[in-house]
């Protein structure tokens, strides 16, 4: 949480940090799997001896290419804001003060609840987000924006 921690206002903190779910790494393993797969096979031809080299490579590529897409995605909670990073060179974000969020949604398929991700829509006044894709345990997320706004929203006792 970098980008969070470095650019927490005064008197903020972080309640609740997320990423994108595992999930997010099965398709790029995949597609880098049959890649290693076939440059293995290419290994056998004397003639293809060149994809021995070339297909594992890309192979190699397509994850790292997903693990950075997992990676460069940041979603926080403090107890003033709703942050969202996205990116690694290029960097995207999205801020959203708890006193005007009016909603939180979350969409998950049987699948999704088993293995614990899903979509987070968060919606605040004069517009909404959109949807943010395989969250990781999006439930505790909403949650935890909940809390937070209902700790803000709440009257001080003394």
């Amino acid at each position: 949480m970098r980008y969070v921690e470095e650019n927490l206002t005064e008197g903020e903190r972080i309640i609740h940090t997320t990423r994108r779910h595992w999930i997010v790494l099965v398709g790029p393993a995949f597609a880098a799997g049959l890649l290693v797969l076939s440059g293995i096979a290419f290994a056998f031809n004397k003639d293809l001896r060149i994809g021995a080299l070339i297909m594992p490579s890309l192979g190699a590529i397509v994850f790292f290419w997903g693990w950075v897409r997992r990676r460069g995605f940041e979603f926080a909670v403090t107890n003033k804001r709703v942050i969202c990073r996205k990116g690694i060179v290029s960097v995207s974000t999205d801020e959203m003060f708890l006193d005007k969020i009016e909603s939180v949604l979350v969409q998950q398929g049987i699948l999704e609840r088993w293995l614990g991700f899903g979509s987070v829509t968060v919606r605040g006044i004069g517009g909404s987000w959109e949807p943010f894709q395989n969250i990781a345990d999006p439930l505790l997320l909403r949650r935890r924006i909940q809390e937070q706004i209902e700790h803000r929203t709440s009257p001080v006792t003394a």
